[in-house]
């Protein structure tokens, strides 16, 4: 048992020692600077992913309507077809009664 809080006590300690290192080095004048460059990358990210997002909603709505057409376009097709069979079918009808 002792072991264990003898490692866990070390690491505690080794953990506080980094985290004050850390936390000294980010208030210099660099950090500072890192961190204003890291907001503006994040900044213009954000930008960018707006952008891709407007230009996908874009290319979806073009897409769905170039389906919607093209079906629009299958079913005209397939209605006159159905007209021209439908005058066939009768025209056989009234030959056949004849």
């Amino acid at each position: 048992m002792g072991t264990s809080n003898s490692i866990f006590l070390s690491g505690l300690a080794v953990g506080s020692f980094i985290g004050v290192l850390a936390h000294r080095f980010s208030r210099t004048a660099k950090a500072k600077i890192l961190k204003k460059r890291l907001h503006k990358v994040m900044t213009e990210i954000a930008e960018h992913t707006e952008e891709a997002a407007e230009t996908a909603k874009e290319k979806m709505l073009d897409a769905s309507r170039r389906t919607a057409e093209k079906f629009a376009d299958l079913t005209f097709n397939v209605a006159e077809k159905a007209d021209i069979l439908k005058g066939r079918v009768h025209t056989a009808v009234s030959e056949a009664k004849k």
